[in-house]
C-alpha cells in the first residue's frame, strides 16, 4: 500500500499579537488579525493515486507528536484538482474561526489529517511566519511576562476625584440577557447571554449532558439526529493479558413492548459486541456477537456470531427456515435418518460395484466399448456362448484377448480403423514394422500401452514411431509417426480429433490436459514448424477461443472482424490493424483546460518505463485556439496550454517501446530471405508464378506434394459418388 502526502503549510500565526491588542487601551476597528490559518496539501488512495472529486477530510491539532488526545478538530469537503492537491482555510467551518487560547501557551502545535475512509496520517509541527514570532512578543514587556510586575495603586483623593484623573481603570462591560440553572450559557449578542442546547445535571465524575434537553438520562443524552465525520470507536474495556481478553464496549439497541401479563412496557436490549477468541496463542482473533436482554437482565449471548472471515456461526439448535431435517434412502439406496450426521450407501444387490467382482442374472447389453487389462479364458470356455454366437467361428479362428495371436491376411481391421502393411508378428501388445516398399511405406513400431490404474503416471494408450528415411541420399523424407485421412460423407470427418484429460480437482497445482501437443524437429539446418496447417476450403487454422502466442507473430495482413452491427446476423464488419516500420504504441484522450488555459494529463506509472521518443498530436474541439505542449511527458505525465482558457482538446501521444522484449527482438525491417527460400512467394499468384512457387513447397515439399495429392483423391472420390449407379451396380 502506498501512502503519499505533500504538505505545504503557510500559517500565519497571529493569535498572541491579536490578544495583545484586544488587552490594550488603544484599539483600532481596521486592524483585525485573522483567526484561520491556509493549508495545503495532496491527497491519495490507498494504491498512491490521486484522489479527485469531493473527499471529506478531518483535520486535527495535537499537542505532542504522537499520542493524546486532539486539541481542536474539523471535518471540510476538500476538492483536489487532478494531481490530488487541495488548498483549504483551517477553522473555516466557524464562525470565530480557530480558537485562540490553542496557541496562546506558545507551544509547539502538531497537525494530523485524516481522508474519508483511512487511517490517520502522520503528524507535521505548524510553523510560524518571521511577523508571528515578532507578535508573540508583544505578549511580554521588555522579555519579561506581565506577572513579573505589579500595578501601583491610583492614589484616590477628593481632588483627583473631583478632577476626573485618568489613571483610574475603565469600568468594566455590563453583561446583560438571562440564563437558565443547568445550561450552558451562550453569547446571543456581543454583550448578551442566553441559553444554549446543552444542559449539564449533577456534577463529575456522575454528571450527565444533555443536548436539546434538560433531563438527560445518561452520560451523554441527544435528541436529534447526529452525523459522526470519522470512524466511531467502541474501544476495549481494557488491555488483554494472558490471563484474558478484553472485549469492547458494547454498542446497545433498545425496543419497548408492552406486556399484557404484566401491563406494563417492557425493554428488549440487543448488544452488538466485539469479543477476543483463541487468547494467547500464536493467532489471537476476535468475533462479533449478538447478546440479548429482556427487562432489567443484563443482556447475555445468543450463539449468533461473525467471525473475522464473515462467516456466521450459530448456537446449538439454531438454524436457517428451511433446513433439511431428515434424509430418507431412495431406490438402490440403503441409510438416512432424521437426526445427526447421516450416511447414505448404494445397495449393493440392486447396483454393481466397479472395484469388486459382480454377477449379473439377466441379459446385459454395451453400447459401447468394453476395455479390459486381462480376461480369462478364450472363446471356446465363455459361458453360455456358442459357435452360433460367434459367428459360427472355432475358437482358432478369431483372435483371443488373453493370448498371443497371428494375423494371415495383409489388411486388418480394428474399430474401422485400417493398418496397411503386412504385419509380421503380434508380440507382447506390439506390431512389428513391415518391410517397405515402392508401394508399401511400411509401418513404425506401434506400442499399446495401458494405464495400471494406480497412483503413478498413466501409460500412453498408442504410441508410433515414424520409420526413418535414408539419411544417405537427399530429398527422402522419413517415415509418418501417425497419418490419418477423414472419411467422406455428408459431412467430412476430421482426420484427428483431440480431446485433453481433464485434471485431478482433488490437489492445489493439477493442470487440464492439451487437445495437442506439437513440436518441430531441430535436428538440421533448415527450420521445423510445431504445426503446419495448409489451407483447403477452409482456413489453415481455425480457434474458437483466444489465442496466446508467447513471440512474434508474422502475416501479410491483420486484421479483425465482428458481426456488423447493423446487421449482426447476415453481415461481418471488418478492419485492418495499423502498420509501421516501428514498435510503436499509441494512446488518444480528450481534455479541457481550466480557467488559465492549462490541462495536465496523467499517465500510467509504467509508461516512460514501456515507451520512449514521444510523438504529440492536439486538435481543438469547437472553437478557434491554439494549443501547445506546455510541458512534455515527465513524472507518468504532461501539460497542454490553450490561448483561450476552457477548451476541448483532442491529443494523441505515440511512443517507441523500449521493454526488454523489444530490445532483445528488435524489428529487423528488411531482410534476405533464406537461401533455400529464394525464387519463392508468400504469394506466388500475385506475381504470375504457378502455384508450386509458394513458398512452403521449399520448406515441405513432401508434405505439400502429399496434401495436392490427397486433395486430388477427394476430389475423385466425390465426383464418382455424384454419378448415378450403373445397370450393374443396381
Amino acid at each position: 500500500m502506498k501512502r503519499a502526502l505533500c504538505f505545504g503549510i503557510i500559517a500565519v500565526l497571529c493569535f498572541p499579537s491579536a490578544f495583545a491588542q484586544q488587552s490594550s487601551s488603544v484599539t483600532s476597528s481596521t486592524a483585525v488579525v485573522p483567526s484561520l490559518i491556509n493549508f495545503s496539501g495532496t491527497l491519495t488512495d490507498l494504491n498512491g493515486k490521486p484522489l479527485t472529486g469531493t473527499v471529506g477530510v478531518t483535520f486535527y491539532l495535537y499537542k505532542d507528536e504522537q499520542g493524546g488526545a486532539p486539541l481542536w478538530l474539523e471535518t471540510q469537503n476538500v476538492q483536489p484538482d487532478r494531481t490530488g492537491h487541495y488548498s483549504v482555510m483551517l477553522g473555516s467551518t466557524r464562525s470565530a474561526g480557530l480558537p485562540a487560547d490553542i496557541f496562546a501557551a506558545g507551544e509547539a502545535r502538531w497537525l494530523s489529517v485524516q481522508p474519508q475512509g483511512q487511517k490517520e496520517l502522520p503528524r507535521v509541527m505548524l510553523l510560524s511566519v518571521p511577523y508571528a514570532l515578532k507578535a508573540g512578543d508583544a505578549q511580554t514587556i521588555g522579555g519579561l511576562p506581565p506577572s513579573a510586575f505589579v500595578l501601583a495603586a491610583p492614589v484616590n483623593t477628593p481632588a483627583a476625584s473631583s478632577a476626573g484623573s485618568t489613571g483610574a481603570a475603565p469600568p468594566p462591560a455590563t453583561i446583560t440577557g438571562s440564563g437558565t440553572a443547568g445550561f450552558l450559557p451562550d453569547f446571543t449578542g456581543a454583550a448578551t447571554i442566553g441559553n444554549s442546547a446543552v444542559f449539564q445535571s449533577g456534577a463529575s465524575p456522575t454528571a450527565k449532558i444533555g443536548i436539546n434537553t434538560n433531563a438527560p438520562t445518561t452520560t451523554l443524552d441527544i435528541h436529534g439526529g447526529e452525523v459522526v465525520r470519522g470512524v466511531f470507536t467502541l474501544p476495549a474495556t481494557g488491555t488483554a493479558t494472558s490471563g484474558a481478553g478484553k472485549s469492547s464496549q458494547p454498542e446497545s439497541f433498545v425496543a419497548s413492548s408492552f406486556s399484557s401479563s404484566t401491563t406494563t412496557a417492557v425493554n428488549q436490549t440487543f448488544h452488538w459486541q466485539a469479543e477476543p477468541a483463541n487468547n494467547n496463542t500464536a493467532a489471537p482473533s476476535a468475533t462479533l456477537n449478538l447478546l440479548y436482554g429482556l427487562g432489567t437482565a443484563t443482556p447475555t449471548e445468543t450463539g449468533l456470531r461473525i467471525g473475522p472471515k464473515g462467516i456466521f456461526a450459530f448456537a446449538p439448535g439454531q438454524t436457517f427456515p428451511g433446513t433439511i431435517t431428515g434424509v430418507t434412502a431412495g431406490t438402490d439406496l440403503t441409510g438416512g435418518g432424521t437426526t445427526g450426521s447421516v450416511t447414505l450407501n448404494l445397495d449393493t444387490t440392486k447396483v454393481p460395484r466397479l472395484a469388486t467382482a459382480n454377477t449379473f442374472t439377466a441379459n446385459q447389453t454395451v453400447n459401447g466399448t468394453v476395455t479390459a487389462t486381462s480376461f480369462s479364458g478364450n472363446g471356446a470356455s465363455l459361458t453360455n456362448v456358442n459357435a452360433a454366437a460367434l459367428g459360427g467361428l472355432a475358437p482358432g479362428a478369431y483372435a483371443q484377448l488373453a493370448a498371443n495371436n497371428t494375423f494371415t491376411g495383409s489388411e486388418q481391421r480394428f474399430n474401422n480403423t485400417v493398418i496397411v502393411g503386412p504385419i509380421t508378428s503380434f508380440t507382447e501388445g506390439q506390431l512389428a514394422a513391415g518391410a517397405s516398399s515402392a508401394n508399401n511405406p511400411g509401418m513404425g513400431a506401434v506400442g499399446f500401452t495401458v494405464a495400471s490404474g494406480s497412483s503413478q503416471d498413466g501409460g500412453d494408450g498408442i504410441v508410433t514411431f515414424g520409420g526413418s528415411g535414408d539419411t544417405t541420399t537427399n530429398f527422402n523424407t522419413g517415415g509418418r509417426g501417425i497419418f490419418a485421412e477423414g472419411g467422406g460423407g455428408f459431412n467430412g470427418g476430421p482426420a484427428i480429433f483431440g480431446l485433453g484429460g481433464g485434471g485431478g480437482p482433488c490437489c492445489i497445482g493439477s493442470v487440464d490436459g492439451d487437445g495437442g501437443f506439437f513440436e518441430g524437429g531441430s535436428n538440421s539446418l533448415n527450420a521445423g514448424d510445431g504445426v503446419f496447417g495448409s489451407a483447403g476450403s477452409g482456413f489453415a487454422g481455425n480457434f474458437s477461443g483466444s489465442v496466446n502466442v508467447s513471440n512474434q507473430i508474422f502475416a501479410a495482413v491483420k486484421d479483425f472482424r465482428i458481426d456488423d452491427p447493423l446487421d449482426p446476423a447476415n453481415k461481418y464488419l471488418t478492419h485492418a490493424s495499423v502498420e509501421s516500420s516501428e514498435m510503436m504504441n499509441i494512446y488518444t484522450g480528450n481534455v479541457t483546460t481550466d480557467a488559465q488555459g492549462e490541462a495536465t494529463v496523467p499517465l500510467p506509472d509504467w509508461f516512460e518505463v514501456l515507451n520512449t521518443d514521444f510523438r504529440y498530436q492536439l486538435t481543438v474541439i469547437g472553437q478557434f485556439a491554439q494549443a501547445i505542449i506546455g510541458r512534455k511527458i515527465a513524472n507518468h505525465q504532461f501539460t497542454i496550454r490553450t490561448s483561450v482558457p476552457n477548451v476541448e482538446v483532442s491529443w494523441q501521444v505515440t511512443g517507441v517501446r523500449q521493454d526488454r522484449f523489444a530490445k532483445t527482438h528488435p524489428l529487423v525491417v528488411e531482410e534476405e530471405k533464406e537461401a533455400g527460400l529464394r525464387g519463392f512467394y508468400i504469394h506466388p499468384d500475385l506475381y504470375g508464378a504457378p502455384a508450386e512457387k509458394q513458398i512452403e513447397w521449399a520448406r515441405h515439399p513432401q508434405m505439400m506434394k502429399r496434401s495436392a495429392e490427397l486433395r486430388a483423391k477427394q476430389k475423385a472420390n466425390t465426383r464418382a459418388a455424384a454419378q448415378p449407379p450403373t445397370a450393374q451396380q443396381k
